[in-house]
């Protein structure tokens, strides 16, 4: 078994060799010019961060392959290319060729990033099917999860906005309210778009992770150490790590520290919200 001994530490490193490999040759079909533009061990430390991240509710929770795979691509997907898609229209970024062209190789490489954990890293029982996950989803799915579920997408909205407008050096006003107002009226969207689009990618995130607070029981700080450590090296770490040769490193710093901060936040109100302690 590779979910105990050292195979706690092959795995990942396993994992990290399968992404690297499925994103470079999938880029290399893509583009040639630039997958040899690519840097391999960043891309490989970037895979071995996401099979660190995904080991502790791969092996500890009882999925059917079938559930893994479908939830894991699913909630890799949401935090990582639905992310940057949601990101690049709120910071008014265009999309050009070369994004779609690193954006497709990483949908494959999380997609098998998924298959590999649920193989490698396999639950000790196989309890929960599909079916089971969603009727488990829409019991829970009642008015007041609505509200705290509407009530954490405005807080990741919130927060978005206030890390950014303090921390990112990018804005040339002194003051805080200046800053916020510079980020707000970047093109091309409007600042009432910005906002229902970060509420919405919060709601998002917050449903994506509805389904690890329904049979993953834990102490509520063991539930932030866990889930924050996930969705931060999903939707910030790992891809810095890819990109580490392409984004000017002050730059690079002022994201991560801005990501550490917004998802662990982010994840103390969902776990705030949804936690159950362990029984």
């Amino acid at each position: 078994m590779l979910s105990s001994g050292i195979g706690k530490y092959i795995a990942p490193t396993a994992l990290g060799a399968g992404y690297a490999i499925s994103k470079m040759l999938s880029l290399r079909v893509m583009d040639t010019e630039l997958a040899i533009a690519q840097d391999f061990t960043y891309q490989f430390l970037a895979g071995i961060l996401l099979g660190f991240a995904l080991r502790p509710v791969t092996n500890q929770i009882y999925w059917k392959r079938t559930t893994s795979i479908l939830f894991f691509s699913s909630f890799l997907l949401i935090l990582g290319p639905v992310g940057q898609i949601l990101r690049r229209l709120i910071w008014g970024i265009p999309f050009d060729n070369t994004f779609w062209l690193l954006l497709i190789p990483e949908i494959i490489a999380v997609v098998f990033v998924s298959i590999l954990a649920t193989i490698l890293l396999p639950s000790p029982q196989q309890v929960i099917t599909p079916g089971m996950l969603w009727r488990r989803v829409q019991k829970e799915i009642n008015m007041p999860a609505l509200l705290k579920l509407s009530g954490c997408g405005l807080l990741y909205a919130m927060l978005f906005l206030i890390l950014q407008s303090t921390f990112d050096e990018s804005f040339a006003s002194p003051f805080w309210t200046g800053r916020l107002q510079e980020l707000l009226d970047l093109p091309p969207i409007s600042t009432q778009e910005k906002v229902l689009l970060l509420w919405g990618q919060g709601m998002l995130n917050t449903l994506i992770l509805l389904p690890l607070f329904l049979f993953f029981f834990r102490e509520k700080v063991e539930l932030i150490v866990v889930f924050g450590s996930l969705s931060f090296v999903v939707a910030v770490f790992s891809p810095a790590f890819a990109n580490f040769q392409r984004i000017e490193p002050l730059l690079l710093v002022d994201q991560v520290f801005i990501g550490f901060c917004l998802h662990f936040l982010f994840v103390i109100g969902t776990v705030f919200c949804f936690g159950r302690n362990k029984k």
